[in-house]
């Protein structure tokens, strides 16, 4: 099963329910692969909506590009060594730039709910091992990310 920690640093509202809705629907369409990294422990996800000042900040830390972007995650499933203990396991941070994705939905077409839900679910799938370095990688992820999306 999959826990989401939620934390919204801007003072514009968020609602909550859209990321949990995700993460229930990112469990049900990858639960054998989710309970196969957790060890069938509960993984933990760490939401935080920031604004495009603290995500230039960590870009240029942790990427070294110096803008801000949409979305960072950081996994932990493959380099944490947590296999012997007991209890929930930290799968990963996650940070959206909600600047950035009001920007994004509006040259999308699309509301500010949806494109944080499309950065959510792309940060998600990061978080158990999906990349995008090559075509084949994309279209996998992409397609994970269509299944997800779905209503």
């Amino acid at each position: 099963m999959l826990k989401l920690d939620f934390t919204n640093e801007t003072k514009i509202k968020v609602d909550k329910t859209l990321f949990e809705k995700r993460i229930k629907k990112f469990y049900k369409v990858l639960k054998k692969l989710v309970d196969g990294r957790l060890y069938g422990r509960n993984g933990l996800i760490d939401l935080v909506i920031i604004n495009d000042k603290a995500m230039h900040e960590m870009n240029r830390e942790y990427r070294k590009k110096d803008s801000p972007t949409d979305v960072i995650s950081f996994a932990y499933l493959e380099i944490t060594e947590y296999k012997k203990k007991k209890g929930d396991v930290i799968a990963g941070d996650i940070f959206i730039s909600i600047d950035t994705a009001k920007k994004q939905a509006k040259e999308k077409g699309h509301t500010v709910s949806k494109e944080m839900e499309v950065l959510f679910v792309h940060a998600l799938l990061h978080c158990f091992g999906f990349d995008h370095e090559n075509d084949r990688q994309e279209t996998e992820m992409e397609g994970w990310a269509k299944k997800v999306l779905e209503n």
